[in-house]
């Protein structure tokens, strides 16, 4: 459910199981070539996601007068499929949050509901776990706008349906919503100063970033704003401004031995905030809940 002053629904067009421009054909076209390439890619021991994790970022950070702060270098870059691309950057960005939370303590106590061999969950498991907690009485209202059923669908899903899959496991989340621009420019400064404080306070740094560097116990931000997500990892701090570090689900990182990923890649820059009116976090505590403290009521907070 949802609070009385109604959380803002940046999912785009959540409630459609195609997106608006594929056809069923189409669709059924997709799914096979999907399948086809995911199998390839099992025959040949691939994932079907790139190993990528936020500890990677420090070999191509060309830092000069910069600092830069990361959350949990365990997190794991998720990419879409070419199945799924188009509607499944919710669950992907989902799949980033769980790898930072299973390398922590939290991991070892909440993570035995997952289904499967105990890794990150595929997006199949996640649409059931979010079945799942819809069950359990978790956002009753979002549950009959989605008719109750997302396994096996291409419906999106945003912050309300991550908070769900997340509660099912034990883990509280929070929603924080950026309803407006706090510019006259049409940027989002408020949006930035929030991340920045989220990563710089109360964080226990990791000596081995260095002192320009500084890997955190931070998980990260699910960042939703309208028809697509993304997944913050940390900040980067100069003398000409700040940028924040994405994790794109949509988009594949180019990197090799000799050629690491740049830190540029990852950077989205004040300017870059004028692309949406609204944004939306979710972010988690570090620590197992007792289900019982976890409102099946689902507030947010507005700033500003």
């Amino acid at each position: 459910m949802r609070s009385s002053q109604e959380i803002i629904d940046l999912t785009g067009n959540s409630d459609s199981e195609e997106h608006p421009n594929n056809s069923a054909k189409k669709h059924q076209k997709m799914k096979a070539i999907g399948d086809f390439i995911r199998q390839r890619a099992a025959n040949i021991g691939i994932a079907n996601h790139t190993q990528f994790r936020v500890e990677q970022l420090a070999a191509g950070a060309a830092l000069g007068n910069a600092s830069v702060i990361l959350c949990n270098k365990h997190t794991q870059l998720f990419n879409t499929t070419f199945s799924d691309r188009g509607w499944a950057c919710g669950y992907r960005n989902c799949q980033m949050l769980l790898s930072s939370l299973m390398a922590s303590e939290v991991g070892v106590s909440a993570f035995g509901r997952i289904p499967g061999d105990g890794g990150v969950a595929s997006v199949s498991d996640l649409q059931q776990m979010l079945e799942l907690a819809w069950q359990e009485g978790y956002d009753v209202d979002g549950a009959a706008q989605l008719g109750h059923r997302v396994k096996g669908t291409r419906k999106w899903i945003g912050a309300t349906e991550v908070y769900c899959i997340l509660a099912h496991l034990g883990v509280r989340a929070h929603i924080v919503d950026f309803h407006c621009p706090t510019a006259t420019d049409g940027t989002h400064p408020a949006l930035f100063e929030w991340i920045v404080e989220y990563f710089t306070s109360g964080a226990t740094a990791d000596s081995a970033g260095g002192q320009k560097l500084r890997f955190t116990n931070k998980h990260p931000l699910y960042l939703q704003h309208q028809g697509h997500s993304r997944t913050v990892v940390g900040v980067e701090l100069s003398d000409v401004g700040t940028s924040i570090l994405l994790f794109d689900p949509d988009v594949a990182v180019a990197r090799s031995e000799n050629h690491p990923a740049e830190l540029r890649s990852f950077r989205l820059m004040l300017n870059g905030t004028r692309r949406a009116d609204q944004y939306q976090i979710l972010y988690v505590d570090d620590c197992v809940a007792d289900e019982a403290d976890i409102s099946k009521f689902i507030s947010s907070t507005r700033v500003p």
